[in-house]
């Protein structure tokens, strides 16, 4: 396990969001903000679970797993210190956005890290005739 890599993902990908994300917040309509972060969710988490797996030779998708998965307990620890709490955020987002968002992160982070593995085939040595 690159327990390194997984946590400094982790943070990154709640990093970018953040960085990304909240600025775009007052700019755009509600509903349309969260349609970008729920793309960003996706897509960034995607991009964290494709470095995770990143030159591993097995456990791809559970590196994936972890970076979302901590990534997603992060976030969670920074709504709960934030004035009112896990309950404000949920009350922006409502309870089956909220989940539904958190869930997308880590399934993000899952699908890159498959896919990467995926992408790193073995091939076998050729002998070139001439």
């Amino acid at each position: 396990m690159r327990w390194g890599r997984i946590v400094g993902l982790a943070f990154a990908l709640e990093a970018t969001l953040f960085v990304t994300l909240v600025p775009l917040q007052k700019p755009l309509a509600l509903r349309t903000w969260f349609v970008a972060v729920t793309v960003g969710c996706l897509i960034f988490g995607y991009i964290a679970g494709r470095l995770a797996a990143r030159g591993l030779a097995s456990r791809a998708a559970l590196h994936g797993l972890l970076v979302g998965v901590l990534a997603t307990i992060i976030y969670i620890v920074l709504c709960a210190v934030a004035p009112g709490g896990i309950a404000a955020a949920i009350a922006v987002y409502g309870a089956p956005l909220y989940l539904t968002l958190n869930a997308l992160r880590i399934v993000g982070c899952v699908a890159g890290a498959m896919h990467a593995r995926k992408g790193q085939t073995i091939r076998p040595a050729t002998a070139v005739l001439r």
